[in-house]
């Protein structure tokens, strides 16, 4: 009886143990889906906050120039914070700092690739690889890089005739894609990832010198002297004029720093396209919430390739006849719903064309980590 009465009791102590494991993981997830969605209501609310100060400023200043201009801390500048209790910080990342690859011609792209380390012959093949993959009217110089090779590949297809539009497209690019990544085991090599730090894909008009990839400095024939005197400039250490704000307005503020024979074609001093990184904290919780933001309609991704219509031209629908006008119907204008009154529609300052979200617990810090950060403080 006795064995009876404690085999019943180790079962229900066993069932027991199990039920608060389940429910313990069960409590655990429920409290990161409500962290996630308070925190990300958070940060979508401090995005807000930094898109209207970028709005102000630019209202102020004409244009953006650099997060220097004020938006770079937006509470700071509007006077504002968040809930007690939440942390939030903001870092930047200009796109348009970068070379617009759908704007380069095929001797700035040589010249980008041998400023970031490739000798002129793989400079010229990597080139020829991707102009081939992105232009209709480029020739390739290589027998390698030829469209013909794409249709006797294992899955035959065409070269799309336009720019990349993500960076994983170009691991079918022949020729250029064995410098982006290890042939070996597809992994990022040195070249790609510095390649991808200079380039966006994004097409826009010009490169904002205010943050102007190192590389394509190099790439324009700068030498050190000269780029050191940029950056010099900006922190304000020699060649500033007293009440002159540490980035530039436009490039009238470059040419007498640079010197009027140096090459500043494709530069300007306006922000087009930057990433805005927005990350909230509370606890043991935390919302990362990244967006790229544009700065004018012109800037767009290359347009997807159009898939050939199976209908024939018999089978085209006749054009609509345009609709009859029935009296005392009431048209509908721009801003005015079909009963004639007035609507307001909001102007947003800037389009967003990527949004990217990740949350989760904060990361373990282990003590060597600690122990390194703090020996840089």
């Amino acid at each position: 009886m006795i064995v009876v009465v404690l085999v019943t009791l180790m079962l229900t102590a066993l069932m027991l143990v199990k039920f608060m494991e389940g429910s313990a993981v069960e409590l655990t997830l429920a409290t990161r889906l409500a962290d996630r969605d308070r925190l990300r209501t958070d940060a979508y609310s401090a995005l807000e906050t930094a898109l209207s100060v970028m709005a102000e400023v630019k209202r102020i200043d004409k244009e953006l120039n650099s997060p220097a201009q004020g938006w770079g801390d937006p509470y700071a500048y509007a006077g504002d914070k968040p809930r007690d209790g939440v942390e939030v910080s903001f870092s930047y990342q200009e796109e348009s700092g970068k070379a617009s690859l759908p704007k380069m011609t095929f001797e700035e792209l040589v010249k980008l690739a041998q400023a970031l380390g490739l000798g002129e012959t793989d400079a010229k093949r990597f080139a020829d690889g991707l102009f081939v993959w992105m232009h209709d009217n480029h020739t390739a110089q290589a027998i390698e890089a030829e469209a013909g090779n794409y249709e006797r590949s294992a899955l035959p297809h065409v070269p799309p005739k336009r720019s990349l539009r993500s960076w994983e497209e170009l691991r079918a690019v022949l020729v250029a894609k064995d410098y982006v990544y290890d042939p070996a085991d597809g992994v990022l090599t040195g070249f790609g990832q510095a390649f991808r730090d200079s380039v966006s894909l994004y097409s826009f008009t010009a490169s904002n010198v205010n943050s102007l990839a190192p590389a394509l400095a190099t790439a324009r024939g700068w030498d050190p002297v000269q780029t050191s005197a940029l950056t010099n400039y900006q922190l304000g250490k020699s060649g500033r004029p007293a009440g002159a704000p540490p980035w530039f307005r436009s490039m009238e503020d470059v040419t007498p720093i640079l010197g009027a024979n140096a090459d500043m074609t494709g530069l300007d001093a306006a922000v087009k396209l930057v990433r805005v990184r927005v990350t909230v904290r509370e606890g043991a919780g935390l919302f990362v919430l990244d967006v790229l933001v544009a700065d004018g309609d012109a800037v767009a991704l290359p347009k997807a390739a159009e898939a050939a219509s199976p209908v024939s031209l018999a089978q085209t629908p006749k054009a609509k006849e345009p609709a009859k006008e029935v009296p005392g119907t009431p048209r509908q204008t721009a801003g005015k719903s079909a009963t004639g009154k007035r609507e307001e529609k909001l102007k947003y300052p800037f389009r967003i064309l990527e949004v990217s979200e990740t949350s989760g617990p904060l990361p373990e810090v282990t003590p060597t980590q600690e122990a390194a950060a703090e020996s840089t403080l």
